[in-house]
């Protein structure tokens, strides 16, 4: 079993306020996170998307944002199963309070997944 989602950069632009990225992601039949989840109908864990796809590719993106302290605006609009071909789109805004990451997972132009990671401050992670 797989343990990792097949992805790719598509895009990625610098804007006013912070940066943007798309990525391709390709959800593998064998992936580990379907094991039980459900049998014969399978469905990705919205713990599987937003840890080992969301926070993966931000964390790779923009290291020194570390955890994320909330996630809010969290909506699970539509399942994603074994082999659904998806795009990801994470979007940081940086401004006068914490960083926030936009995020989108879709299918077909249609939204699966959306949601904010809000990350510490600065002077919070040191304090």
């Amino acid at each position: 079993m797989r343990d990792r989602f097949d992805r790719e950069l598509v895009r990625r632009s610098s804007t006013a306020g912070g940066e943007t990225a798309t990525f391709a992601v390709g959800v593998p039949a064998d992936l580990l996170y379907f094991a039980g989840h459900f049998p014969g109908e399978p469905v990705l864990p919205g713990v599987a998307q937003l840890v080992a796809l969301v926070l993966d590719r931000v964390q790779a993106l923009w290291p020194e944002l570390g955890e994320p302290t909330r996630v809010g605006r969290l909506k699970f609009k539509q399942p994603i199963a074994p082999g659904d071909a998806l795009g990801l789109t994470v979007e940081l805004e940086r401004g006068e309070g914490a960083p926030r990451v936009h995020f989108q997972i879709d299918r077909e132009g249609q939204a699966c997944t959306v949601g904010v990671m809000t990350f510490a401050t600065a002077a919070e992670s040191q304090g």
